[in-house]
């Protein structure tokens, strides 16, 4: 469900994407140095994203350098200096993928040994973020049961909205409605865009998707169908995005993060809506 908010990579100056390729790769470090270079596996461009607007509500100017790291042994690449806003999003992405994992096992008995590799970790991040940890496990408790009870994507996907809405106080000390409001609308997003991606392996494996009738078999108009319904949603959430985000103060690293609103979910939701419900790549850094 993670990995889908990302950069509009054709249309970003270049400055900004060193910048974004640099948020990414100090991410990755803080959360090896944090948590062990095997929970490195869990960065997805998603809490890349955090990470920028965080810098920004804790007014932190990020420390540019260019350094080795475990994938480019020989080129040095450009990266940030570990500070306190990535310690917190490496916290928040460590929660965030161990239930993500636990609701693999739960619904679809899979991911079982990578649940109990994060396992050995998530009761640091627990100790350091106790009511995220709880926000997050009682949404996918929500989410679980709802999906149990066939309700429909929009209260599905307002479930998720929850959980990325505690990730404001998780972040930044400096929380404010703005910041919740973004987080939550981002989060009805994911819920839809993972929803929508996965139509088709849903569908063949006979797995719950809120855009799918119970039973139905696939067929080449299943997913036109789905995407009548599906595209008004995400684009809402697109629509609500932008205009939070047009109120809010972002002074830093601003390039790459305008890039992701104003053109990185919209490209992001035309890539998989015209893929048909094929699995689409993640752009390459």
């Amino acid at each position: 469900m993670f990995g889908n908010v990302l950069i509009d990579k054709p249309n970003i100056l270049i400055k900004d994407y060193e910048t974004y390729r640099s948020y990414y790769c100090g991410l990755c470090k803080s959360i090896g140095k944090n948590y062990g270079t095997l929970l490195r596996l869990t960065l997805n461009y998603d809490i890349v994203f955090l990470a920028l607007i965080g810098h920004n509500y804790d007014n932190v100017e990020p420390v540019f350098l260019q350094e080795h790291c475990i994938t480019h042994p020989v080129r040095k690449v450009p990266s940030i200096e570990n500070n306190d806003v990535l310690s917190r999003v490496a916290d928040i992405n460590v929660i965030l993928g161990f239930y993500k994992a636990t609701d693999d096992v739960i619904d679809e008995n899979r991911h079982r040994a990578w649940k109990n590799t994060i396992g050995t970790k998530f009761k640091k991040a627990y100790k350091r973020l106790p009511d995220f940890a709880h926000a997050v496990r009682d949404g996918y408790e929500k989410i679980r049961k709802g999906e149990k009870e066939n309700l429909s994507a929009e209260r599905l996907a307002e479930y998720f909205g929850e959980i990325m809405l505690a990730c404001g106080d998780a972040l930044t000390a400096n929380a404010d409605s703005k910041l919740k409001k973004l987080l939550y609308h981002v989060g009805r997003w994911v819920y839809f865009i993972d929803a929508v991606e996965d139509i088709k392996e849903d569908c063949e494996k006979k797995r719950f998707n809120p855009f799918l009738r119970k039973d139905t078999v696939w067929s080449d108009t299943i997913f036109a169908e789905a995407e009548k319904v599906a595209r008004p949603f995400l684009y809402d959430c697109i629509d609500r995005i932008i205009e939070v985000y047009n109120t809010m103060d972002i002074n830093i690293s601003e390039g790459a993060l305008s890039n992701i609103v104003y053109r990185g979910f919209k490209a992001r939701t035309e890539q998989v809506l015209n893929a048909g419900g094929n699995k689409c790549k993640k752009i390459r850094l």
